[in-house]
């Protein structure tokens, strides 16, 4: 037998859910969870698994807001995955503590090729990045090849070499706390 709710029963419950706080999760946990890779973007395609880089699971739950680490500094080897690892602490706070970023390469013509080859993978390949930040192509989408708005925030992209691109953007640098 179905039971039948009434419209009060319905409004409760629906609210009681939109008010239960989303989980506290860290960067390793929400890149397992929300984190595809493209065929773009890399040379194993699917689900992110931190289980396949347990090196950096630490690295990743140091950048999340509930770590009492302040500084992350990461020495490492060539193509071990150090920037996806950056790329999953974007997503992460895309979704779950939004606020300004600066991401820097160390020319603007390399943030443009990040930015194409990999945070825009990063997007496309996330349901929940893709609904928070606008499809490029509309107009006034704040979706730009250097910047990515996001209610509550933006990830701005520049190079070391520009100086506007630190002039512009002063003070608005922050790590999610």
């Amino acid at each position: 037998m179905q039971t039948v709710l009434t419209a009060e029963e319905i409004y409760s419950h629906a609210a009681a859910e939109g008010a239960r706080p989303d989980p506290l999760l860290t960067v390793s946990e929400w890149a397992d969870s929300y984190r595809t890779l493209s065929q773009r973007a890399s040379a194993e395609p699917g689900p992110w698994r931190t289980d396949r880089t347990p090196y950096l699971r630490e690295v990743m739950d140091c950048l999340s807001p509930s770590s009492p680490v302040e500084t992350v500094v990461l020495m490492k080897g060539a193509q071990i995955g150090g920037t996806e690892c950056g790329n999953n602490w974007i997503g992460y706070v895309v979704h779950q503590a939004p606020g300004p970023m600066l991401s820097i390469q160390p020319t603007v013509e390399m943030a443009k090729r990040n930015s194409k080859q990999r945070i825009d993978p990063l997007i496309e390949e996330s349901a929940v990045l893709r609904e928070l930040v606008s499809d490029p192509r509309s107009r006034d989408s704040g979706n730009t090849m250097l910047a990515k708005e996001f209610p509550g925030g933006i990830l701005v992209m520049t190079g070391a070499n520009s100086a506007v691109g630190f002039a512009f953007h002063g003070d608005a640098v922050s790590i999610p706390r």
